[in-house]
């Protein structure tokens, strides 16, 4: 299967009104299986979809409670959606590794299709 660029823009779109349903999308990093900090994404959460990219507008920085090299982050709500990334390639944070007490913020988080 092969799909048009307007396709691909029109799933991301349809996944950014999902994840804009109510208040409550948060995306959660963690290091190894302990989450090390929890943001709450904005609301809409797209900045922009164009081309088959969505890229998504970033939350305040947040404090991490954990100290590590962070491997994954999980974007969730109650609408039911759950998306696994990779930190350092599909989200990046303003730092490779984070220290408990300290700020982390993201960078970059976008999804291509």
């Amino acid at each position: 299967m092969i799909l048009s660029i307007g396709d691909k823009s029109a799933m991301l779109q349809g996944l950014a009104d999902r994840l804009n349903v109510g208040t409550d999308t948060v995306l959660t990093v963690y290091i190894g299986a302990d989450s090390t900090a929890v943001f709450d994404m904005p609301n809409p959460i797209e900045a922009s979809i164009t081309d088959g990219v969505i890229t998504f507008n970033l939350p305040v920085k947040v404090m991490a409670t954990i100290s590590g090299v962070p491997t994954t982050a999980k974007l969730t709500n109650s609408a039911g959606s759950d998306i696994t990334f990779n930190v350092g390639s599909e989200i990046v944070l303003d730092k490779p590794e984070i220290y408990a007490g300290g700020y982390v913020s993201l960078t970059s988080l976008t999804i291509t299709i």
